[in-house]
Parts: C-alpha cells; structure tokens; sequence
C-alpha cells in the first residue's frame, strides 16, 4: 500500500527503526522496528506493509492518502568543514554580534514552525562563495558567539548562523539530524557538502530527518 507523509512530517530511517518529526507539534516519536514495515520512496512516499499500518500512521497524523504540498529537500553527505582561523582580539566578530542581536528578536518565543517557515522564505539560490571568504564568515561569528546575549542550544546558534550569512548573501541549508539509543537531536548549515560553523565528526553522528 501507498501512503504519503502528512505537511510538516519527516522521516529519518535508522536501523530498524524510524523517527518522525512533526514540525508543527514541534515534537520527535520514535517507530521502534516499523522500518521493517514501512519503506521510504523518495520525496515523502511511502510503501506500507498493510492497510494497518496506514491506520496508524494516520491516527497519529503522520499520513495521508494524498500527496504533500512541498516537494523534500535531502541533505548531502557532511564531506568537510569550514575550520575558522584565529580572529582572537579582533573585531571580526562584531559584525555577527549585530545580526545575532537582530536575529534573536525573531527567535525568542517563536515556535519552531514559525523559524522553519522564515528560513524557508528566506533561503535563495546563491553560488558557495569563496573558501577564503567563507573561513572569515565562520571565523567572526565563532569571535562574535561568546558575547551574544542569552545565547542558547544548537537551534538558536545556528539560526543566528543562517542570518548572518543572509545578510551576507550566502543560502546554506538548514539541516536537521537524529539519533538513537540513546534518542539526541542536533541541527547544523550545510553548503552542499560543507558543515559551516559546527564540527564534521559531531553532524556525521546524526541521520539527517529534515533540511530547510
């Protein structure tokens, strides 16, 4: 039988297990074994082992019988990582610290579908920039991260990330990943290959679920 996932659901396989994230909830559930029973096709489709499972999935408003609105972005394999240069004692980060302050304001008290859905009105096709230019990007906002206001988890730190470079003119990805036994969640940038501003031994532990 074929299913579809449901506006806002995404799925990570790992093992023989699934997780879900239900972004409008805000809320991950782990499916222990059902990767034995539903199979992923690509860009939300789904081919379930019966009817009853559909059931299930729909009673937990994971699936529908019709197709989604959005296609489905895939992450590419965390290959390398930009490994910022010493800026110890410079204003190099200055710069961030503005856009940190400016971002935050839309971050603090928004739900996690509001910042989902700002990143996704905000990305643009923009070519990687230069490696050069990029280091000294990641490089002033690991200058500028220490002194940020109420600066929080991986969520926020990489949002504040994401509008820095936009205001630069760079669109990287907004990646998502999971992992189990035990369950940890963890969210970084990617341009294409490229972890930006996180460590590439640290993103590979995680199954990616979602990418804005």
């Amino acid at each position: 039988m074929r299913a579809f996932l449901s506006n806002d659901v995404h799925f990570a396989w790992i093992g023989d297990d699934i997780v879900a994230l239900d972004v409008r909830k805000d809320a991950y559930l782990c499916l222990v074994g059902a990767a034995s029973v539903i199979t992923d096709e690509g860009d939300g489709r789904l081919v379930l082992g019966s009817p009853e499972v559909f059931d299930l999935l729909a009673a937990a408003g994971l699936a529908q019988a019709a197709p989604t609105i959005t296609s489905r972005q895939r992450a590419l394999a965390a290959q390398t990582a930009v490994a910022p240069f010493d800026v110890a004692g410079s204003w190099a980060g200055f710069g961030f610290l503005i856009s940190a302050v400016l971002s935050s304001r839309r971050y603090h008290g928004r739900p996690f579908s509001d910042l989902v859905n700002r990143a996704r009105r905000m990305k643009r096709p923009t070519p990687a920039p230069p490696t050069g230019d990029l280091i000294a990007m990641v490089s002033a906002y690991r200058s500028g991260l220490p002194w940020t206001p109420r600066q929080e988890v991986c969520l926020h730190r990489s949002f504040m990330l994401l509008h820095y470079l936009r205001g630069l003119g760079v669109s990287a990805d907004w990646v998502f990943g999971v992992r189990t036994w035990p369950f940890a969640a963890h969210c970084w940038l990617q341009i294409g290959d490229t972890v930006v501003g996180d460590d590439l031994h640290r993103v590979a532990r995680y199954t990616p679920i979602l990418v804005v």
